[in-house]
């Protein structure tokens, strides 16, 4: 108990009063006016080890804070302007001293690239988001992507493998700028095949700006990938490999990646190729009440999946101000798994836990899943401020499974069969997208105008076909087979204009979207939502304004209306069985939710930020669970589907603070708190009324230790929260362990990691809907001990592949799964 006492307190606490001082100054031209964006380094005067690095302002302003007493040198770079070095500069303890205004002459030549070599912060905070820096925690080495959101900022994963941020739904996850072409299921399945190798950064947008997709009520989460050094040389080769492995409770688990980079004078070719291979287990109890009747079900599943990421890409730097490229990349997974089911059924009436019955679901599941897309880009940008960007996207998706589904009723007492119902269902899902968007910009009024259009097209195909196990053959049960085919057309414009002025910073944009619309269903049953058109234009406006109080102290507000768009799949109105007393089902009558969101925020030496958020959402859509006829022989059925909601109202704090104990000891902490509100009527005694207020809280503490060893141990935890609508869920909390050694001369790293020590990682959630009282849990191989090796090899000075985004936007992250 006492280890247990002094790991939560270096978890959660740490002292932050220790005194520092700070080092601020501004970058001018020889007219005196601010350098943008130049580069800032401060080094000990006496052995020029760098201590901290900045980026400057759009005025030419920055700011060390932070730092403890002593005699440093500051270091100044722009893109075209010669470097500067001060001399000895004296900081003292609790004072803000200041570099004045320093004057950059203007270089013979334009510089390509400038180098600071320093560790990244854990958070880095930026006026339109906030970015978690994966390769600065050591514990993220053998973590899944999926993992990795966990620990960040905000971020939930509920039971059902959903993204909340801040309290919302409706998160669009990119990669490099593009969404994953999944749904909550296939998505959750491809983040956890992505590790955390692969992965530079997350970033986290909750206020998007009309240059990107209104779909989104929560905002974006962008996971950039990782991309090779930048250096000097125009030519050369370079790389890293990564190897890993994990031991659960009952199974391992293998990792690996591999990533090169290739330039040529105007050329350049990258490659990429990670994979995953594991068995999982996991398990769900799932107890409910319903017309006096109890089922008590208890499952675990057993998987094996083997998942293949790969990315190929080429630059070819046509001019000094054109660049052309070319991306591709593509995901493979098969899976396998069985869920060995027990369920106990009988009347609430009768003695506890006395069942009259027992139902035993022993379910086999195939699966496989394919993913590939290419993207053309094309962009210019000049030294006058002139920019074009067009994207070309190409995007196919499909996905097939086999699931064998038995049913057979047991008498508990003699165990004799009572009777059986089996069944298998194929189903097949087929999705191909096109986009073609455009970007344009240019200084215009003394700031900056931005305009641009995207047009984008969805086809989406699903096949159910379901059969009834008859004396060990398959019969085609028309009734229930079914196929869907859904169109859809977006046609978007945008403009936007920013200006700076004196302290003020302001950003006002638009955006109008047309969509188009239709859902079909063929099947031999008919039914009333066989078809359904939609036709509506929507316009979403989006607003900013910065006021930087002091050097020290910025405050901004923003507006943002979005929209959230059903899955695809969350359409099909058809029925497909669960299991025998459970199915679900889709709604083509589901109308898109509209989120408006007011924030305030206050950033304070450009470490502590504070902000406070509300947000209104109209026809809030989740997923329920509600009541339905009951089966052949009397038993009360269930089914899940998504239904619009009347509302849901979220007003959320939030603080991140990142701060030294030593210079050996940093610390990273967040704390966030919402209050969120669902309403709805469905009649019927259906009322959904529930509000809660969320408290989460996350600490990382990095310690570098004697012998080139660095220890991280970090702790979240989430209070009693809502999700699903109608679920209630427990509080849920976790830690991990992680110990870092370089070797090889420093090319190579090995981290040893245990996640979820004392095996904490539980949900459990209570539904109160309709008649139905439902008590869910569960939980996984969430304890894990992790080894892994990381190699750098070739050039360390190599310029890097270019970062872009690409056009398939928010149609990809609609895909069912």
């Amino acid at each position: 108990m006492k280890n247990l006492f002094i790991l939560c307190l270096l978890i959660l606490s740490a002292p932050s009063f220790a005194q520092t001082a700070s080092l601020s100054g501004t970058a001018v031209t020889a007219s005196q006016r601010g350098i943008p964006f130049a580069t800032a380094t401060l080094r000990q005067a006496t052995d020029s080890v760098l201590v901290k690095a900045a980026v400057a302002d759009e005025n030419g302003v920055y700011v060390f804070p932070g730092i403890r007493a002593g005699t440093y040198r500051v270091g100044l770079t722009g893109v075209g302007y010669a470097a500067w070095t001060s001399g000895p500069v004296v900081v003292v303890d609790g004072q803000a001293g200041s570099m004045g205004a320093v004057v950059l002459t203007e270089a013979a030549r334009s510089l390509n690239e400038v180098k600071v070599t320093a560790t990244k912060p854990l958070l880095d905070v930026q006026p339109d988001k906030l970015v978690l820096n994966v390769g600065s925690s050591i514990t993220s080495a053998g973590s899944s992507a999926i993992e990795l959101l966990q620990k960040a900022p905000g971020v939930q994963i509920d039971p059902n493998d959903n993204i909340v941020l801040q309290g919302k739904n409706g998160v669009r996850i990119f990669i490099d700028g593009k969404p994953s072409p999944l749904g909550p299921a296939d998505l959750a399945a491809y983040l956890r095949t992505l590790q955390a190798t692969d992965i530079d950064a997350i970033e986290i947008i909750t206020q998007p700006s009309a240059r990107f997709d209104a779909q989104g009520n929560a905002g974006i989460i962008n996971i950039r990938l990782k991309r090779n050094r930048a250096g000097s040389p125009d030519a050369g080769t370079n790389g890293s490999a990564t190897l890993g492995f994990a031991q659960g409770a009952y199974y391992p688990k293998y990792n690996g990646s591999v990533s090169v980079n290739s330039r040529v004078k105007k050329t350049n070719l990258f490659a990429s190729y990670s994979l995953r291979q594991a068995r999982d287990w996991s398990f769900i109890n799932l107890y409910r009440e319903q017309s006096g009747q109890f089922f008590d079900q208890k499952s675990e599943t057993r998987s094996t999946s083997a998942g293949h990421n790969a990315r190929l890409g080429a630059d070819w730097f046509v001019s000094r101000y054109s660049t052309l490229g070319l991306l591709l990349d593509g995901m493979l997974r098969d899976g396998s798994s069985s869920t060995l089911g027990r369920t106990p059924i009988g009347f609430v009436t009768a003695a506890v836990g006395v069942p009259d019955q027992l139902l035993i679901a022993d379910n086999r599941n195939l699966s496989n899943r394919a993913n590939g897309n290419a993207n053309l880009n094309y962009r210019y940008a000049d030294t006058s401020g002139h920019e074009l960007s067009v994207d070309a996207d190409l995007g196919r998706f499909r996905s097939t499974g086999d699931a064998y589904q038995p049913n057979r009723y047991i008498d508990p007492v003699t165990n004799e069969l009572l009777f059986e119902r089996n069944y298998r269902m194929n189903t097949l899902t087929d999705i191909s997208l096109r986009t073609l968007k455009a970007d344009y910009g240019q200084r215009f009024w003394g700031g900056r105008l931005s305009a641009g259009f995207k047009l984008s097209s969805v086809r989406t195909g699903n096949d159910f076909d379901f059969f009834d196990v008859q004396n060990g053959q398959d019969v085609l049960n028309t009734d229930r087979t079914n196929r869907f085919v859904y169109t859809e057309s977006i046609y978007a414009a945008y403009a936007s204009f920013e200006k700076s002025r004196g302290k003020w910073q302001g950003q006002f944009g638009l955006r109008v979207e047309q969509t188009e619309s239709d859902g079909r269903l063929t099947s031999a049953v008919s039914q009333a939502d066989a078809m359904v058109t939609r036709r509506y234009l929507n316009a979403f406006p989006s607003s900013g304004i910065t006021y930087k109080a002091t050097p020290n102290s910025t405050f901004s507000v923003t507006f943002s209306r979005r929209i959230d768009r059903p899955s695809y799949q969350s359409l099909n109105p058809f029925e497909s069985k669960l299991d025998e007393l459970t199915y679900q089902k889709g709604n083509a009558f589901l109308r898109p939710q509209y989120t408006n969101t007011l924030r305030l925020s206050r950033t304070y030496k450009y470490k502590l930020t504070t902000s406070l958020s509300y947000s209104d959402t109209q026809d809030f859509f989740t997923e329920i669970t509600d009541t339905s006829a009951r089966s052949a022989d009397g038993r009360p059925r269930n089914y899940i589907t998504t239904r619009n909601l009347a509302s849901q109202r979220v007003l959320s704090v939030d603080v991140s603070y990142p701060f030294n104990v030593a210079r050996w000891w940093s610390v990273f902490m967040n704390v966030s708190a919402y209050r969120s509100a669902n309403e709805a009527n469905f009649g019927d005694g259906k009322r959904i009324g529930l509000t809660a207020h969320v408290l989460s809280l996350y600490a990382q503490h990095t310690l570098t230790l004697p012998g080139q060893l660095r220890l991280e141990v970090s702790g979240y935890y989430t209070s009693p929260s809502i999700w699903g609508g109608t679920f209630q869920n427990r509080h849920f909390w976790g830690s991990t362990v992680g110990l870092q050694r370089k070797v090889l001369a420093d090319r190579g790293s090995v981290v040893l990691t245990l996640s979820d020590p004392f095996n904490s990682q539980r949900w459990r959630g209570i539904s109160q809907f309709g008649g139905l009282y439902m008590d869910a849990s569960g939980g996984w191989e969430s304890r894990q001990i992790r080894l892994n090796f990381t190699y750098n090899f070739g050039s360390k000075q190599l310029k890097a592949a270019r970062q872009r985004e690409t056009g398939l936007e928010a149609e990809k992250g609609r895909i069912g799964g």
